[in-house]
């Protein structure tokens, strides 16, 4: 089951759920907006970049998070989705790093590219994404991550 703007307002409320910063005008129907972090991430190429305005070019691919941090509590699983406006310009905001597990601590992290053929502005701080979250029908106990979820980094594998 997805949680209502309700329910989603009553666990913050209740401190069960924290995103901070906090901006309630944030909360849609069913999610919240994620804004994009200050830096990025380029794997390719190992170069830190600062968003306060990067132009991503065609075919560009970084590793990003979003300037919120996240807890969520052992009964709840959040996705991750991008918003329609970013989609609409011809960029991927996740693709495959979308889900958030029970007990996930940190800044989720973004996997940006750019589809489109022209140059996209990026700039910390723009609305990217939405955190949706969904019930666990028994709450789970622990998560443990290889990756510190504070800033971008590339793949342990």
């Amino acid at each position: 089951m997805i949680l209502s703007r309700d329910s989603i307002k009553e666990l913050i409320n209740e401190r069960k759920l924290k995103i901070l910063p906090y901006n309630e005008s944030a909360i849609g129907a069913i999610g919240i907006d994620l804004h994009l972090g200050n830096m990025a991430l380029n794997p390719d190429t190992g170069e830190e970049i600062e968003l306060d305005e990067f132009h991503l070019s065609l075919d560009e691919f970084l590793i990003g998070n979003t300037k919120e941090r996240v807890e969520i509590p052992g009964n709840l699983v959040a996705r991750i989705v991008p918003r329609s406006s970013i989609a609409r310009l011809g960029v991927l905001v996740t693709f495959g790093a979308d889900i958030l597990p029970p007990n996930y601590s940190g800044k989720p992290i973004l996997t940006i590219r750019n589809l489109s053929k022209k140059p996209v502005l990026l700039k910390s701080g723009l609305a990217m994404c939405q955190i949706i979250f969904e019930q666990v029908d028994k709450t789970v106990e622990g998560y443990k991550s290889r990756y510190d979820h504070q800033k971008p980094e590339i793949s342990k594998i």
